[in-house]
């Protein structure tokens, strides 16, 4: 079941991701950034997508590449990760995000297990969207030029901005700031405790307490940068757990152990911890209503009668089976892949490797079928 929603949402721009200064706002999201050509409610679709394996993809060539960040030739070249990996998407995924949004009138949500401080870092090379939700769903933050409310929220000092890095067909290049929706935010911190970067054994929550647990057991627990999340991951883990890891991922995949108000997904070879009221799907949930149905809990807006998805991995499953069709630019889980070769869901490959179709023209050929089915529907 969808929550009930209320129809008062405060907001407050982001001061540096992790901590947010206040502005109180009423129930509308940052008008510039929504479609002048978005139909009604009801006869609306909105697009969710993951970020990693699905936009974003990591070719082995590119591995420790002394390229800069932004385009070269046909592909957007992401900032290199700590572990010298580079993210490219294609300057056709940019272009067609951005007519699904401004010609189809198609709200595009991202939604990421990545921490808010890597979202930070990635926001001018990631195609704009009307909502970025990290940290497995955890956070929600709604993006804001500064003409939208007639003010300079993202110059004061402390200030978030992303500029957009230029690509060729770039249409709208407008420095913006980040808005979180502080309503989520209040509902996640009933259990994840107030959201800060202290140090595990001084965090408060019943998600802590559980991290707090695992650390008993010997595991090292990633919470760096995160405030609605932790990660346990295998190459962190000391020997003697790394080699037992697939019993831990097993046994979380079955939600063994998984305290009351909390959950867990897996990805790449990781286990995720958040609220129970978190996790992409419910994420995708409230934002459906809230972008779609305009927080009225409309029974006819819903993820099954309006929600596309673009995902990859396990931690994706749900929300996938959730929405009304879901499109796979690749396969990184044998879970997925069972679901997409059982046929018994409407998730659909778009990877051809016979035919060259792979990486980031798997993911193109996604949105250009999402595009002619969202005209489909609409009867275009």
């Amino acid at each position: 079941m969808r929550p009930s929603l209320s129809s008062i949402v405060s907001i407050f721009i982001l001061s540096n991701i992790a901590t947010v200064v206040c502005e109180t706002r009423g129930s509308k999201l940052p008008r510039a950034e929504m479609s002048e050509n978005r139909p009604n409610a009801n006869g609306g679709r909105i697009l969710f997508s993951d970020v990693d394996g699905t936009l974003v993809h990591y070719p082995a060539r590119l591995r420790g590449s002394s390229d800069g960040a932004g385009v070269h030739g046909a592909m957007m070249h992401l900032p290199p990760s700590s572990t010298g990996s580079r993210g490219v998407l294609s300057v056709e995924t940019l272009r067609l995000c951005h007519r699904l949004r401004r010609e189809g009138g198609v709200p595009v949500v991202l939604v990421s297990g990545m921490r808010a401080t890597t979202l930070s870092g990635r926001l001018p090379y990631l195609p704009r969207a009307d909502a970025y939700c990290c940290e497995s769903g955890g956070r929600i933050f709604y993006p804001r030029t500064q003409e939208d409310e007639g003010g300079d929220d993202g110059g004061k000092e402390g200030g978030t901005v992303a500029v957009p890095h230029p690509y060729p067909g770039l249409a709208d290049g407008k420095p913006f700031s980040l808005v979180e929706d502080m309503e989520w935010r209040a509902r996640i911190e009933e259990v994840a405790g107030p959201f800060d970067s202290k140090p595990i054994g001084e965090r408060d929550g019943k998600l802590w307490e559980f991290a707090r647990e695992l650390q008993k057991q010997g595991y090292k627990i990633d919470d760096r940068g995160y405030s609605a999340a932790f990660r346990v991951n295998r190459r962190h883990q000391p020997a003697e757990l790394a080699e037992t890891f697939d019993d831990f991922i097993a046994r979380y995949s079955r939600k063994e152990g998984v305290p009351n108000d909390l959950d867990c997904s897996t990805n790449l070879g990781c286990v995720d911890f958040y609220p129970s009221m978190s996790g992409k799907k419910r994420c995708a949930e409230y934002l459906v209503d809230k972008i779609l149905g305009a927080g009225r809990g409309d029974a006819e807006v819903s993820l099954e009668t309006s929600g596309y998805c673009m995902c990859d991995d396990d931690n994706d499953i749900e929300l996938a089976l959730s929405c009304r069709e879901a499109y796979l630019p690749s396969l990184t889980s044998d879970s997925m892949k069972d679901l997409v070769g059982s046929g018994k869901w409407p998730l659909f490959l778009t990877e051809d490797v016979e035919n060259g179709i792979v990486e980031t023209r798997a993911t193109e050929v996604a949105l250009e079928r999402i595009f002619s089915r969202i005209a489909e529907d609409w009867g275009e």
